[in-house]
């Protein structure tokens, strides 16, 4: 479980910072963006996980 969290969990945190300068904070579709990232992350985990027949 911690295998498949963990990445995800990291972009979280890296994007959840409270200090000026991070990426996209300025454009309107930075949050969505943000979203398909933790949601690519998450599928390409998936694919990784079913192809080493862990899942």
């Amino acid at each position: 479980m911690t295998g498949f969290f963990l990445p995800m969990s990291f972009v979280t945190g890296l994007l959840g910072i409270n200090v000026g300068g991070i990426p996209g904070a300025d454009a309107p579709h930075g949050f969505w963006l943000a979203c398909l990232l933790i949601g690519g992350v998450a599928t390409f985990q998936w694919w990784v996980f079913r192809r080493l027949r862990w899942l």
